[in-house]
């Protein structure tokens, strides 16, 4: 999991002291260590020096061990040695941070809060113990990640607290893509992290970089992070990535932004740390989440099923009780059924996309159909909402290349009593969207004189009507795999004219006389008698009303 060698970025930002600040040789933390020792009250300072560690200096003692001894000399003295850096306590000369400078060596100023003896007694932890010193600070950090979780901080808190960790800046993304939380871009203009948050890898691309590097089902024990390009002219040009993962799916992603300087082959242990640790606090933060809503979404799809199943008696009960799980039933309502096909974690798509709207939506899902209540303001008329809901087949459509939705749509209810009835003609108008398929959406309002036959097509007077007019014509045709109802359609569209009939349906005219004649003898209806005509074609009006009843 980790690289063998302890680096002095290791060290400085996991070992030494909080406070420690880096004077010199930030683009030197690669630098491998293998030892720390401090200064020695007695000669020789500096026992046994065999290259790559670390020096630690007290510079009090160091003019106590020799007060003519200035901490510049002693740092090339110490350069002779091939140390990898050096950790000072104290004051620290601007003539000891040029001869680190010119020596190439890392200088690190350490605060008073700790014993010098104790810094060194955990920088060697940290070199001997590397992978059970990071398994620990790997716990603290997800000890402290899961404690900002339950005090109620949220993902911005914990993309500050990664952010400090890692001192790059962390975001969280949303599988779409959206980001939720934003840390270390405060010192940017809102134009400069505009641009950076524009220049993030898209859904596609965090998905594509997954799957071909991970496969589509990784093993358990797979490390999922990586490093992806930023196709920006911004500072930032790289990220480092982990998958958010709740039960087995993947949920968002936290990312690390890398700046120009900062690139890398490989990914550091502190962006390894931060980066996996993140993930992991989300996972838990929105497998809560997810709990939680679907307990609350259970408790609202229990009260509109009881609501659509109750006679309503006392109505403001009704609303109180709505309003107790965030819902407003004094406005006006207007009942939606949408049916979908090859959308990706439908329902669950659905629902992310009515929580971005801006009232609440009241949401009871079955199967592949889900049923809604959406507020409004127009009590009168809901035919406004054709427009939103073609906004929403669009949005899948264009998301999901095999997405399919019918959408029936019912007029406003202006009361909770009428919510029955705004859901009947939902129905009715996503029977006939599902029927009809010109439109992926269908507004009662809109049917016209369906509107009217929808209200007969339950009567056994419309039943009797139907099976005497053109149920006989739909039952020759299945029976004989013939054409009678369409011949019969094109002639009424074509207002009975023979030609144009026969030219429509790319027939002789001799073929649909024949056709005709067989409709009467069928129907036993005299197709030159207007109330016969009439009547065939208010049978044929009904079909699809009687169609949806059967169904």
């Amino acid at each position: 999991m980790y690289r063998d060698a302890t680096t002095l970025e290791e060290i400085y930002r996991l070992a030494l002291p909080q406070g420690s600040r880096l004077l010199f040789g930030e683009e030197l933390l690669n630098r491998p260590v293998s030892w720390a020792c401090s200064l020695r009250p007695s000669p020789p300072a500096f026992p046994n020096l065999e290259g790559e560690e670390l020096a630690l200096i007290d510079a009090n003692q160091l003019r106590q061990f020799n007060p003519q001894m200035r901490l510049d000399r002693v740092v090339n003295s110490l350069h002779q040695a091939s140390i990898s850096a050096i950790g000072v306590m104290g004051n620290v000369s601007l003539e000891a941070v040029v001869a680190a400078e010119q020596n190439q060596i890392p200088l690190i100023a350490l605060p008073d809060s700790e014993p010098l003896l104790s810094v060194e007694r955990t920088v060697i932890r940290l070199i001997v113990d590397r992978g059970g010193y990071l398994a620990a600070k790997a716990a603290d950090l997800q000890r402290e990640l899961t404690q900002i979780e339950l005090d109620g901080g949220g993902m911005e808190m914990m993309a500050e607290l990664l952010a400090s960790f890692s001192e790059q800046p962390v975001l969280f993304l949303k599988d779409e893509g959206t980001p939720i939380a934003v840390a270390g871009l405060e010192e940017l203009t809102e134009q400069h992290k505009r641009r950076v948050l524009a220049s993030l890898p898209s859904r596609t691309t965090l998905r594509s970089w997954l799957a071909a590097k991970f496969g589509t089902e990784p093993s358990e024990n797979t490390e999922l992070t990586g490093i992806l390009s930023i196709d920006s002219k911004n500072h930032y040009r790289e990220m480092v990535v982990s998958p958010v993962i709740v039960a087995e799916r993947v949920e968002g992603y936290c990312l690390l932004l890398r700046s120009d300087s900062g690139n890398s082959k490989e990914i550091s242990t502190i962006e390894r740390l931060a980066v996996l640790q993140g993930a992991g606090a989300a996972a838990l933060a929105w497998s809560r989440e997810q709990a939680v809503g679907a307990v609350e979404e259970k408790m609202r799809a229990v009260f509109l099923d009881e609501l659509l199943a109750t006679e309503i008696a006392d109505e403001e009960a009704w609303i109180q009780r709505g309003h107790s799980l965030g819902f407003d039933l004094t406005r006006p309502h207007t009942a939606w059924l949408i049916q979908a096909e090859g959308i990706q974690d439908w329902p669950n798509a659905l629902r992310q996309y009515l929580a971005a709207k801006q009232d609440p939506i009241l949401l009871s899902v079955r199967a592949e159909v889900a049923l809604l209540f959406w507020p409004c303001d127009n009590p009168k008329s809901g035919r406004d909402f054709k427009t939103v809901a073609n906004g929403l087949v669009e949005h899948f459509t264009s998301t999901f290349q095999r997405a399919s939705l019918v959408i029936g749509i019912g007029r406003p209810a202006a009361s909770v009593r009428e919510w029955l009835r705004s859901l009947e003609q939902a129905r009715e108008s996503w029977r006939m969207g599902s029927s009809w398929q010109a439109s992926p959406v269908t507004y009662f309002g809109d049917l016209g004189l369906y509107q009217l036959l929808t209200g007969l097509g339950g009567s056994g007077e419309a039943n009797r009507f139907f099976r005497k007019t053109v149920e006989p014509l739909v039952s020759h045709d299945e029976e004989h795999n013939a054409e009678l109802v369409e011949t019969l359609e094109a002639f009424f569209a074509c207002h009975g004219n023979l030609s144009q009939t026969a030219a429509s349906l790319h027939i002789h005219r001799n073929t649909l006389t024949y056709r005709l004649q067989r409709i009467a003898g069928i129907t036993r209806m005299d197709l030159n008698d207007a109330d016969a005509r009439f009547s065939l074609q208010l049978g044929l009006k009904l079909r699809p009303v009687m169609q949806n009843r059967m169904h």
